[in-house]
């Protein structure tokens, strides 16, 4: 009768071990987190607990044949979601370049640029004026977004027009894309 009894109370101890797990596992998943509506996650910018957006007009891949005269533009906006946010982001727009077969060739006539408006609540705007496209990857301006506020940019990249051969450019393209990163550094005020 004793086996009985030693049997019966370890079974109970397993059936109350299981239904614990069985609650606990529901509990998690019941408060686990999910991200959607952004089939572009990259084009998210998280730093701290604040959450910026960036958003381009027309997609952020850059693919040309070059043409002297021919410039493309691309519009983007990074912004704080936030209207109670009074924190900054810093962070760093890049120009990732897949390939560039012009630019080393292009005697400085394959040129970007980059302006931008909407420093509302004194953040700082990354902007340069015609500049040789590079080889490589690079960061081509920086900003810091001062609590809620928009920052747009206009990007502009293309073949200078300058009246006389540019043979080197025949059968040349770029392709690339843009991209904004958050830096992950306090910023002091």
């Amino acid at each position: 009768m004793e086996d009985g009894k030693g049997q019966s109370i370890f079974l109970s101890i397993i059936g109350i071990a299981t239904l614990l797990v069985a609650v606990v596992g529901a509990t998690f998943a019941w408060f686990s987190i999910n991200v959607s509506g952004n089939e572009d996650s990259s084009g998210m910018v998280f730093y701290t607990n604040n959450l910026g957006q960036v958003s381009f007009t027309d997609g952020k891949e850059i693919n040309l044949e070059l043409a002297p005269g021919v410039f493309t533009t691309k519009e983007f906006t990074v912004e704080q979601t936030d209207p109670s946010a009074v924190g900054q982001i810093k962070y760093n727009i890049v120009l990732n370049v897949v390939s560039n077969t012009l630019t080393p060739n292009a005697d400085g006539q394959f040129v970007h640029s980059l302006t931008s408006t909407g420093n509302t609540n004194g953040g700082t705007l990354g902007s340069f004026e015609s500049t040789e496209v590079p080889v490589e990857s690079t960061i081509i301006a920086s900003g810091v977004i001062e609590g809620y506020e928009s920052h747009k940019y206009t990007y502009t990249i293309g073949l200078n027009n300058i009246d006389a051969d540019q043979n080197a450019a025949q059968g040349k393209t770029f392709n690339g894309y843009l991209s904004v990163q958050a830096v992950n550094e306090p910023i002091k005020k």
